[in-house]
Parts: C-alpha cells; sequence; structure tokens
C-alpha cells in the first residue's frame, strides 16, 4: 500500500518542477501551467475529473514540434483550487482565462467531465479549433464503465445527494485501503493504452490522485459526473453545425460504445475520429495522432 502524502496548498510547481500560476476572475479560480515557446499558439487542455493532472513532458515537446505551446488548465473544485459548482460561472470562468491568455486563436482540447465545458465555448471568438475528446454527448456511458461496483459508485451519484456523498466516501476509502493508484487502475482496466500511459507517469498520477482525495469536494464531484452522464439540453441537433469542433476516441472502447457515440456526434454536427490507443486519456496515449489532426484543422 501506498504511503499516504500530504501535499502542500497552494503548489507553486507541479511533480516535474514546472511552474504553476493562478488565475483569478471575480467569482472563482483556476491554475495552469505553460510550457513551449511564449510566442506559439496556445493549446489549452482542460483537465477532468478522470485525470486532473497536467501534460507529460513528452507531450509538451511534441506539441512544441507541432507548433504550440501547451496550456494545461486545472478547474475550480480540484486540489487547491476552490469549488465552483455553478456551470455558468466556470464557463464565464474559462473565457476570461482565454480571453485574458493571448491574443491569438487558440486550440482548446478538453476530455471526460470536461467536455461539458467545452460544448459551451465552441463558438467563443478565441477558440479556432475544440477538440472534445473521449465524449459521450447525451449517451448513456454507465453500462460501459467498469468495473462494475465502479459504475455502482457514479450511479449512486446521479440519484441524489446522499447517494453521491456515499460513492465518494468510497472512493476515497478505496484509495486510503489499496494505495492512491489503485481507483484509476481499476477504472482504466478495459484500456491497455490508458494504463501504459499512467504507468510511464506515475509521479504525474500521484499528484493527480491526491488533488482528487483531498481536493473534489462533494459538489463539484457531483457537478462534474451529473452534467456528464445526465443528458445536456445544450447538445440539440445540429447544435455544432458550422463551429470549429471535431471530437477524437479511442478504439479501445466496446463496439456498442463506438456506435451509439457516432450516432452522438452526427446527430450535434461533428466530426468524429478514433485513435488506435487509449479512452479517457485518448489524447495523451496517441499524442502524435491528436496533434497531427489538430494541425490538419487548424
Amino acid at each position: 500500500m501506498d504511503k499516504p502524502v500530504q501535499p502542500t496548498w497552494p503548489v507553486s510547481s507541479d511533480p516535474l518542477g514546472r511552474k504553476v500560476h493562478r488565475f483569478n476572475s471575480e467569482r472563482s479560480s483556476l491554475d495552469y501551467m505553460t510550457e513551449g515557446d511564449p510566442a506559439l499558439p496556445p493549446l489549452v487542455l482542460l483537465q477532468s475529473l478522470e485525470y486532473p493532472g497536467w501534460p507529460g513532458q513528452e507531450f509538451c515537446a511534441l506539441a512544441e514540434d507541432a507548433g504550440f505551446r501547451t496550456v494545461s488548465v486545472r478547474r475550480p473544485g480540484f486540489g487547491s483550487v476552490p469549488s465552483q459548482p455553478n456551470l455558468d460561472q466556470q464557463v464565464a470562468l474559462i473565457g476570461a482565462f482565454l480571453d485574458a491568455l493571448d491574443d491569438q486563436p487558440m486550440v482548446v482540447a478538453t476530455l471526460g467531465t470536461s467536455n461539458t465545458f467545452g460544448y459551451r465555448l465552441a463558438r467563443h471568438p478565441k477558440v479556432k479549433l475544440l477538440v472534445l475528446s473521449n465524449c459521450c454527448f447525451n449517451y448513456n456511458p454507465l453500462a460501459e464503465i467498469q468495473p462494475d461496483w465502479f459504475a455502482k459508485h457514479m450511479e449512486q451519484t446521479l440519484t441524489s445527494e446522499a447517494g453521491a456523498r456515499l460513492a465518494l466516501m468510497g472512493l476515497k476509502s478505496a484509495r486510503a485501503l489499496f494505495g492512491k493508484f489503485w481507483v484509476v487502475e481499476s477504472f482504466m482496466q478495459k484500456s491497455a493504452g490508458d494504463l501504459e500511459y499512467l504507468r510511464s507517469n506515475r509521479e504525474l498520477f500521484a499528484e493527480a490522485a491526491d488533488c482528487v482525495v483531498d481536493g473534489v469536494d462533494i459538489h463539484t464531484f457531483i457537478m462534474e459526473l451529473r452534467t456528464t452522464l445526465k443528458d445536456d439540453i445544450f447538445l440539440q441537433d445540429g447544435c455544432f453545425n458550422g463551429a470549429p469542433v471535431i471530437a477524437v476516441s479511442g478504439e479501445e472502447n466496446s463496439d456498442r460504445w463506438k456506435t451509439k457515440v457516432r450516432a452522438e456526434a452526427e446527430r450535434v454536427g461533428v466530426p468524429l475520429h478514433f485513435f488506435p490507443s487509449g479512452d479517457a486519456l485518448v489524447i495523451h496515449q496517441c499524442a502524435g495522432e491528436f496533434l497531427d489532426l489538430v494541425q490538419q484543422h487548424s
């Protein structure tokens, strides 16, 4: 069992020694890390509940070679960042951050639970391309989640606040009993690519695990899961027609997932691309393919 780590908040650097900055608006805050030539246009990654961690150095080096500087954003409610469980206010915060970040148009990539925020930023004037990663749109993915006990925890969160409290308590207890990597490895077991990425970047994942267990409160936990697993009224038929949006997913998903997500992407007007490896971490595990696609579309 891993020895518990007591992180010191607020952090001033990530596990690899890279500087972490704080951006404040009137009502909320976010943390961000940037790496690469500051003259290059930003590639902004919005972190998620699945992996609220920083990108690896290899990813950032590949991004710089592709003509981008990497900007990774830790949203409210994770780690030392104060909670902001209001969806519209978080979208406004991220929009203000994009406005302040650079005068250049930028690429924004979202994954998992951060896709909900990405939908609402698709037509932001600074966004020249939005990439939705591991996005289920309005397909309910509970049947795809493994193992079954993990899916049941997620289902509890959808039913009541009491259920959500039990689910979050169960996840934190599992970390205390079995170690910080056990929960995330269990969740990622169906993707060999995700597991490979995790095991190659254990320092970053250790900090991300602490970020969830020591930072996420019940209000953040509920918002992240309910806005992802319940139907989103924003996703009307054709809502992204004419918008600079693409979606990516991994082949390491079930045929049912791929069929349902293809249908949803077509319904809302988003081209969907599949990469050979990865699931929740597909843009990290298939960084080369991801960056090639971004260059083609931006």
